[in-house]
């Protein structure tokens, strides 16, 4: 139907406006296409290459061309019908906006662009384009096409020492101008930018090539103290962290770990005859996101192990955070199967973990999966108040005591 129905629509708009049966020529403001007329005014469209993106795919390269199409007027393909949405969703409608945009160029109007009417596209729309994260998103994808004299051209909110990385395997070059013309600097080569941001304003980050190329960048922004980023395959669970159970040996736990968080920032060793304590305990805490003054960590993995007189076993482990305000959402990489973590609020967990009744008040303690203890800031509603405090496990000792 779209394509009968369009290229029906064109062969009037042929018939009417040309006697002539020999080749013409048409353009759109970006590429030139050939077609020909025969006999009678019908018009033979041009063909289009391999299919560049389909209809029913989702990502960066359709939220680009449907960014493309609403800002070259095609985001309406048809009177009173519906509008292109910039969601990454490539639905009839966006199909039946590329239809016609193919039609104008004289191309067959399949719908499903080919890399060259990408291309025309973005040398057609002239705007610059917002990247927005979702809360408590620090990654998201960006695509587009370039060439040479026009940039494709990105805005984003930079704050005083964010870490901003742009990661692709395209043969593009990435520069990143403050709006007050301040350049930012970085050392890595083509294809990969990461520096930290000095000043907090919008930003401007340009992409340009040597020849017309269609990309996609990895984009994340963390904060500089962010010290681990991928945790990989570790989980917080009742039975201990996913790659170490509670009750594994000591020495095969700290290594594991280690794997995944490099070294531990603090080691008491064995220790014995500790107050509130039994047999010998050790502590190890590895830090996730630390903070300028070195003490009140916006995020802390405490692992405890114990020896209670036969062999010592990994016993307890607590993810906390002694400064929620300056969280970054990279540390709520770490968490439950079902997302629960550090910075989570009270309404996340009760929707996901039913009620929660706190056995410590003032501190926000309730216990959930049956060995798990969850910590809640004090707050007016459930909204507000947000989790300190994930762990599991008893090493022996009284936690909690102030």
């Amino acid at each position: 139907m779209r394509l009968a129905g369009l290229v029906a629509g064109f062969a009037l708009f042929a018939s009417a406006c040309s006697a002539e049966t020999v080749p013409t020529t048409t353009t759109s403001t970006s590429v030139a296409v050939t077609t020909t007329t025969q006999p009678g005014g019908r018009v033979i469209l041009a063909a289009n290459g391999l299919p560049f993106i389909i209809e029913g795919e989702k990502g960066p390269y359709v939220e680009a061309l449907q960014f493309y199409l609403v800002c070259t007027g095609h985001g309406q393909p048809s009177a009173g019908g519906g509008e292109v949405t910039v969601d990454g969703s490539f639905g009839p409608i966006t199909a039946d906006a590329v239809a016609y945009y193919q039609a104008e160029l004289r191309r067959i109007p399949t719908g499903d662009p080919d890399e060259e009417t990408f291309a025309s596209l973005a040398r057609d729309c002239r705007d610059d384009r917002t990247i927005d994260f979702a809360e408590g998103v620090t990654t998201t994808e960006i695509a587009g096409n370039t060439t040479p004299g026009d940039a494709e051209v990105f805005i984003i909110d930079g704050r005083d020492g964010q870490i901003l990385g742009l990661q692709t395997t395209d043969i593009v070059d990435i520069g990143v101008v403050g709006v007050d013309g301040s350049v930012v600097e970085s050392n890595n080569a083509t294809g990969s930018f990461e520096a930290e941001i000095t000043k907090a304003q919008q930003y401007r980050i340009q992409i340009t090539a040597v020849a017309e190329t269609s990309f996609q960048i990895t984009v994340t922004t963390r904060s500089p103290n962010v010290l681990v980023s991928d945790f990989g395959p570790m989980k917080l669970t009742p039975n201990g962290l996913a790659i170490a159970d509670i009750g594994d040996n000591v020495e095969n736990t700290i290594a594991v770990i280690a794997l995944v968080l490099d070294l531990a920032w603090s080691d008491t060793g064995w220790v014995s005859d500790v107050a509130g304590c039994s047999g010998s305990n050790r502590h190890m805490t590895w830090r996730i996101q630390a903070a300028d003054d070195g003490e009140s960590h916006p995020a802390v993995l405490e692992v405890d192990f114990a020896d209670l007189g036969g062999t010592p076993f990994f016993a307890q482990y607590a993810y906390r955070s002694y400064d929620l305000a300056m969280l970054d959402p990279i540390a709520q990489g770490l968490g439950t199967a079902e997302g629960f973590t550090l910075g989570s609020s009270l309404q996340e967990f009760e929707e996901e973990y039913g009620d929660a009744e706190f056995f410590d008040e003032l501190r926000g303690l309730t216990e959930f999966e049956e060995r798990m203890v969850a910590g809640f800031e004090l707050g007016d509603s459930a909204v507000d108040r947000r989790s300190w405090y994930v762990g599991a496990g008893d090493d022996g000792c009284q936690d909690f005591d102030g």
